[in-house]
């Protein structure tokens, strides 16, 4: 860099970490300096230093040249930096008086002639042309309007190319003008705030030479006295801490908090004083004293109280509950740690609330005495039901895992005596912590649920289907009765409408599979060990697993009847759904109950789910028996009707039917119950009616009757009306038979060309066939 080099410039975009809105030109070497001093114009302004580093006094912009690279840095106050480059193979050496051209332009004016005080116009102009003839006076006059117009031309063009720079330098300054503005009136309030707290200022070391000079006869004001008095706090904290006089510190930090009470003017100075340090780290040294001496598990009732009272005149009350509230907590667990572990787990559970009790006990009385206002004991029933919480979850880990619901009971039965007790005192918790109890015994009940229906599931998976007499009919274990019931209470009415027509005979026995009676068993288990831990809040629970197991059980029953089965199995079926929907449903139900002495919910709509269960597993054993009977017992054949002789008034048919059904009916008998024959034996013969039903729609309009053969068939229909006279059959059983009759007379005299009314034998024929059948059978009985 030369100097009056000037050097265009452009931005470089890709170096520079800062926008720029101005665009600056070029940079100008002005001058030169020794040492390697340097003047520079740029920005409009002039910079002064080495290369490395120039400044100007009016900017806090830093400038530093790259000669090598043609760079030209400019960092800014916020480390950022704007970087312009310039062509270092250009060579603009132009000095200021040389025009802004880089031609060899021939020009002898020297410009500072006419900057000269005694510039003559006359002489200048004399001295000028005197040696030149006309010729070179008129070329000289051309030259210089050439020049006239070229600089003209050029400033034009100058103005033009610096009209943006012009611009974004008007608007830096109008921004700079409004900082300006903003930066005088932050200055402003800052003198003002400091005179304001020079105004409340207090010359502490006045204070200290009055109290160091010993002068007894000079009395302080009282502004002045509680002044002098704060900075011997310290001091007078620190000794009454060490020597443990806490009634003292306490005192003196209530004092304190009064003067600034009274004097704004002092606590507003101590706010910033190093005394203010002082007195806060003293105070804080007394309250953790006294929290750890509350923390102490060998302090007395009224120890207790007088501590938690300096803490709560100290403004700590919520760390003084919370601090007395664990130390409780440590205290008790820190005794259950000491307890011997034996192989009694009932002992060791009664030790543990025995201790965990009488805790609570103690902390309440001592608690009561210590907080009195009514909003601090929310802060105590919280701690209480955390303490009930682990005694839960210590009897829901250690005690509900084992299989012995007497032992249950009993652990059960410790801890609410306890309650109890505390009840008697006052404080009555058996309701919170029957809340915290009940979703563990439902989890409890649920799980005992289950491990049921999985013992069912595998037992199913092994059936056979095999009748047995040999089972017992109830376990010896007896559950627990009623509390607070001197006599046994009343039963449910809608189960004892049940119960009291069953007067069971021990040789007289349903015939059950192995799977029902391992059920009758095991209902029975899960109703005596649920009774032992029981309450009325858990009966809709009690009652959802009922529903559960004899609802999944009965369907399982169901899926098997539609298996392939023999009679003997499905008869062994019908039994067993029997058993439950007439026996064991209801006395597990009033087992329960008298246990509650409260009804189960939705009894009554559990026996009417069971009871249509029952009826889908006696209509599907009906339906494919009655298929069957009508197949391959009574081999029924529609092509005897289509015969026009007169055949044997005989319905051998239908008399085979009534032969099979007395002997299906002892075999329901024997393997199911006498009660039981009619209702299934009157739902085959139904079945057997449809299907003979639908046989005769199949065949529609190909099935043509003979004159005799149309006689059989109402004979036989009459017949199967006289059989079902014996059985409980529906009106529509009737319905569908004298519906085939109509259709057959109607089908026979349209075919002939007959009236219907007059196709068919008199009434008289039938009625007297059908009565000397019945007599012959019955002679022969």
């Amino acid at each position: 860099m030369k100097k009056g080099g000037v050097y265009d410039l452009e931005f470089d975009s890709k170096l520079s970490t800062a926008s720029s809105n101005v665009v600056y030109q070029n940079i100008e070497c002005v001058d030169i300096r020794p040492s390697g001093i340097y003047v520079l114009k740029f920005m409009y302004r002039e910079w002064i230093g080495p290369l490395t580093q120039l400044v100007n006094p009016k900017s806090s912009i830093k400038i530093s040249i790259d000669l090598k690279e043609g760079l030209v840095t400019c960092l800014h106050t916020d480390k950022k930096k704007t970087v312009y480059r310039w062509d270092i193979n250009q060579g603009l050496d132009i000095a200021k008086g040389g025009g802004a051209s880089g031609s060899k332009e021939e020009n002898n004016v020297s410009y500072t002639t006419f900057s000269n005080n005694l510039f003559s116009v006359d002489k200048y102009t004399n001295d000028l042309f005197q040696h030149k003839n006309e010729i070179q006076s008129t070329q000289h006059l051309s030259f210089l309007n050439e020049r006239k117009l070229g600089c003209i031309d050029f400033l034009k063009k100058d103005v033009y190319k610096n009209h943006t720079i012009f611009i974004g330098a008007s608007k830096e300054i109008a921004n700079s003008e409004v900082d300006m503005l903003d930066f005088r009136n932050l200055i402003t309030d800052y003198g003002n705030h400091i005179t304001a707290i020079q105004n409340l200022s207090i010359n502490w070391d006045h204070y200290k030479i009055k109290q160091q000079s010993k002068n007894e006869y000079e009395t302080l004001s009282k502004t002045t006295e509680p002044i002098q008095w704060l900075t011997t706090v310290p001091h007078e904290l620190e000794v009454a801490v060490e020597q443990r006089e806490f009634e003292t510190a306490v005192s003196i930090v209530e004092k304190i908090n009064e003067i600034y009470q009274n004097n704004q003017k002092v606590e507003i100075v101590m706010q910033t004083h190093p005394l203010k340090e002082l007195v806060d780290q003293r105070i804080k040294s007394l309250t953790e004293t006294l929290i750890d001496t509350l923390r102490s598990p060998i302090l007395k009732p009224t120890q207790i109280k007088e501590t938690i009272a300096w803490l709560v005149r100290l403004g700590q009350t919520d760390q003084a509950k919370t601090i007395f509230l664990e130390s409780r907590t440590n205290t008790i667990q820190a005794a259950i740690k000491k307890l011997v572990k034996r192989g009694d787990l009932v002992r060791n559970i009664g030790e543990i609330t025995k201790i965990t009790f009488s805790q609570i006990d103690t902390t309440c009385q001592d608690y009561c005495n210590s907080f009195s206002e009514a909003y601090m004991t929310s802060g105590l029933i919280e701690w209480i039901i955390y303490q009930l919480e682990i005694i839960c979850d210590t009897i829901n880990r250690q005690v509900f895992i084992i299989d012995n619901f007497q032992t249950i009971s009993h652990i059960l039965r410790i801890v609410e005596s306890h309650c109890e007790m505390l009840d008697q005192s006052g404080l009555s918790l058996i309701s919170y912590w029957n809340l915290l109890l009940n979703p563990h015994l439902e989890k409890l009940i649920s799980t005992y649920e289950s491990k049921i229906v999985d013992l069912l599931q595998q037992h199913l998976n092994e059936e056979k289907w095999v009748g047995n007499t040999q089972w017992e009919y109830e376990i010896t274990i007896q559950p627990k009765s009623a509390p607070n019931s001197p006599v046994q209470s009343p039963k449910n009415s809608f189960i004892s409408q049940h119960l009291q027509h069953q007067q069971h005979n021990e040789e007289v026995k349903l015939k059950l599979t192995e799977s029902t009676i391992f059920l009758n068993t095991i209902i029975q288990r899960f109703a005596n060990d649920i009774c032992h831990i029981t309450t009325v809040e858990l009966i809709p629970v009690v009652s959802s697993s009922l529903q559960k197991i004899f609802k999944e059980y009965m369907s399982h029953l169901l899926t098997a009847m539609q298996k392939d089965l023999n009679d003997s199995q499905a008869h062994a079926i019908i039994s067993d759904a029997v058993f439950i929907t007439e026996d064991l449903l209801f006395r597990i139900s009033n087992r329960i109950e008298d246990a509650l002495d409260r009804p189960i919910n939705n009894l009554e709509m559990l026996k009417e789910n069971l009871d249509g269960l029952f009826r889908r597993i006696r209509d599907e054993y009906a339906a494919k028996k009655a298929v069957e009977i009508v197949v391959n017992i009574m081999i029924w054949d529609e092509g005897v009707y289509s015969i026009e002789e007169e055949i044997e008034p005989f319905p051998k048919k239908f008399i085979k039917l009534s032969e099979y059904l007395e002997t299906l009916s002892n075999s329901i008998q024997n393997n199911v119950n006498v009660e039981s024959v009619i209702p299934i034996t009157s739902r085959i013969l139904s079945e057997i009616v449809v299907v003979i039903s639908q046989k005769l729609q199949t065949l529609g309009q190909s099935m043509s009757y003979g004159y005799g053969g149309l006689q059989h068939f109402v004979l036989e229909m009459k017949y199967l009306n006289t059989i079902l006279g014996k059985y409980e059959v529906e009106q529509i059983t009737y319905d569908i038979i004298s519906s085939m009759i109509e259709n057959a007379k109607t089908s026979y005299a349209t075919a002939n060309s007959f009236d219907p009314e007059t196709v068919l034998k008199p009434k008289e024929e039938f009625d007297e066939v059908i009565v000397n059948l019945v007599y012959q059978k019955a002679e022969r009985n």
